[in-house]
């Protein structure tokens, strides 16, 4: 019995000491990402949206950050945009902000721990489009209203979601005035601004409206009407009819009947060959105040028709009568023949007149001038040029009598600038182009002479024949200059040392006698020359040319244009005395100059008008309606 106790307690207190020297190994967690989802998206704007998460497992470790992770693009990480809504597990909510409108984002729940982040379920939002209408804008009622202005504007109080660029107010005699209509500009944005309307018409009733524009339109403000004062205004005048009339002269006048309320400093007469003549055209000055005046009309031109209407000016502006019209008696002109043209729709006519009846030798089919006329017996010869068919250059022409002669082949351009008569035979000057340069001619009876070589451009204008002796002026362009040249004969003489021309040859006796220019240095000095010798027919202040010479007698004619202020003026030189043909209102040349007997005729041009001036009175060839212009004169 007892040796069954002792191995009994001997095997105990072996199992104890074993017991005693084994040790239990420590538990270690299990570590891993957090487990959250991603909350649906709410309370979507043009900029911000509401959305979350749930964290239902931290993995084991504290769950130190959370939010919201989004992007334009798929699988948004922390490295892009994020909320930070606190720590630990549960559920959480996020503001999600600084989003663009009218665009998709895709946001992630995450949660990061010790092991890492953890990204929840994708979701998928658009944000809302910005929603722009018209501004919103009010009038503002008028004030400081006199006869042409008033104060106004108006308060843009809200943009409608897009910048106003244009703000002011608009208005018109008619209700609801738009931005088409008359307007102001007042800088730009929301806010109060004024406005400063002008140009109003006293005693008038006007519509205004304050508008506002940004890129979807312009919006406009209530309308509110104003009236202007009627204090003071033009005056009231009528005109009287014309009477006296005479080739240069005509009486009318006028009458004040009120001066609109303030003293009238200016009446008289306007007139003009147009309608509606006004002060700034040729005017009297017939005192002041009210009542009935008289005027007296100069300076008019024989034949020509006129407008005529009385004026009176106070301190508010001019008024004007009733509009009256006359014709001044015509100059009688016989036996006188003139060359030029008119224009008919877009092509030249050339033409001739005989006292001042008009006959066409071409039709509106070509293009075509007539530069010089003669007549010798019953015979009228005139010279000029005409299109060819193809319309691709002109071609020298001869008329007899009304029927043209080509005095070329028509291969090239050419021109007929003169011709004269003398007995059975017929000289004209002109040029004839050789595909490099213009070549100085002279035809007598249809065949061509050369006068230069072709080596350079030249050209011939003018021929008379005295004699046996047949003189030809022009010119000759040699190196880049221009050199006035006489031919006798064929025989060339320079006339000019520096830029000259010779537009117009006479011969008296055994004199000769060349009309052109020469420039100075500065302008072109209208240049008579006799015999070689050259005479200044102006003292080069304006640029100036001699156009045509005649001799009669002990006295020398030149027809004579000078550039003074913005217009050509026509002049007549007679022995050394330069006269006007015009007042210098208006672009004039003189062309050509004959003298018959006491008569001394020039033809020339008047704005649009063709002209003949007999004895400086001036005779229109053509109403002025179409471009005209009267290069030659002859006469019977």
């Amino acid at each position: 019995m007892k040796k069954t106790i002792s191995k009994i307690f001997t095997l105990a207190l072996a199992a104890c000491i074993a017991m005693a020297g084994c040790t239990k190994e420590p538990t270690i967690p299990d570590l891993r990402l957090p487990a959250l989802t991603t909350n649906a998206v709410t309370g979507v704007s043009t900029t911000t949206a509401t959305s979350g998460g749930t964290i239902t497992d931290d993995g084991g470790a504290p769950v130190t950050v959370r939010g919201i992770c989004w992007s334009t693009t798929t699988n948004p990480t922390i490295a892009n945009n994020i909320t930070s809504d606190g720590a630990g597990v549960g559920a959480f909510t996020s503001s999600i902000a600084g989003l663009m409108p009218n665009t998709t984002y895709y946001i992630r729940a995450y949660a990061t721990n010790s092991v890492g982040t953890a990204y929840g379920n994708e979701v998928v939002f658009t944000t809302q489009s910005i929603s722009v209408t018209i501004p919103t804008v009010l009038t503002t009622t008028a004030s400081a209203i006199t006869q042409t202005t008033a104060e106004s504007g108006g308060n843009v109080t809200a943009d409608g979601g897009a910048a106003v660029t244009a703000r002011g107010v608009c208005w018109s005699t008619t209700a609801n005035p738009t931005t088409a209509n008359s307007k102001t500009t007042n800088g730009t944005g929301t806010g109060i601004f004024t406005s400063s309307i002008t140009g109003l018409t006293a005693a008038t009733t006007y519509y205004v409206r304050a508008y506002a524009t940004n890129s979807q339109g312009t919006a406009y403000g209530n309308e509110i009407t104003i009236t202007t004062s009627i204090g003071i205004t033009i005056p009231t005048v009528t005109t009287t009819a014309a009477s006296a009339i005479t080739q240069t002269t005509a009486e009318s006048g006028g009458n004040v009947t009120s001066d609109g309320g303030a003293s009238v400093t200016a009446r008289g007469v306007c007139w003009s060959t147009t309608a509606n003549p006004t002060t700034t055209n040729s005017k009297t000055t017939n005192g002041t105040g009210t009542g009935v005046f008289t005027s007296s009309i100069t300076g008019l031109t024989a034949g020509a028709t006129y407008y005529a209407r009385a004026y009176a000016t106070n301190s508010v502006g001019t008024a004007y009568g009733n509009e009256v019209s006359f014709t001044t008696s015509a100059t009688s002109i016989n036996g006188v023949y003139v060359a030029g043209y008119e224009k008919d729709g877009t092509n030249d006519i050339a033409k001739v007149w005989k006292n001042g009846i008009a006959t066409s030798l071409t039709t509106s089919a070509t293009a075509a001038r007539a530069y010089s006329v003669y007549v010798s017996g019953a015979d009228v010869y005139v010279a000029g040029q005409e299109t060819n068919a193809n319309g691709t250059h002109y071609d020298a022409k001869v008329w007899k009598n009304g029927v043209a002669t080509a005095l070329t082949s028509g291969s090239t351009s050419s021109v007929a600038f003169s011709v004269f008569v003398s007995g059975i035979d017929v000289y004209v000057a002109g040029n004839e182009y050789n595909g490099t340069n213009n070549v100085a001619k002279l035809w007598k009876n249809g065949v061509a002479t050369s006068l230069t070589n072709g080596a350079n451009d030249a050209e011939a204008y003018s021929v008379y024949v005295s004699g046996a002796d047949v003189y030809v002026a022009g010119y000759e362009r040699i190196g880049g200059i221009n050199f006035a040249k006489l031919w006798k004969n064929g025989m060339v003489t320079s006339l000019g040392a520096n830029n000259s021309e010779a537009n117009s040859v006479y011969v008296s006796g055994a004199d000769v006698y060349v009309a052109g220019q020469e420039i100075n240095g500065t302008n072109y000095v209208a240049k008579l020359w006799k015999n070689g010798v050259a005479t200044s027919l102006t003292n080069g202040a304006n640029s100036a040319g001699a156009n045509s010479v005649y001799v009669s007698g002990a006295d020398v004619y030149v027809a004579v244009r000078e550039h003074i202020g913005s217009n050509d003026v026509a002049k007549l030189w007679k022995n050394g005395v330069l006269t006007a043909l015009t007042d210098g209102t208006r672009n004039t040349q003189a062309y050509s100059v004959y003298v018959s007997g006491a008569d001394v005729y020039v033809a020339g041009v008047e704005v649009f008008t063709a002209k003949l001036w007999k004895n400086g009175v001036a005779t229109s060839l053509t109403d002025g309606t179409k471009y005209a212009q009267a290069y030659s004169v002859f006469v019977k």
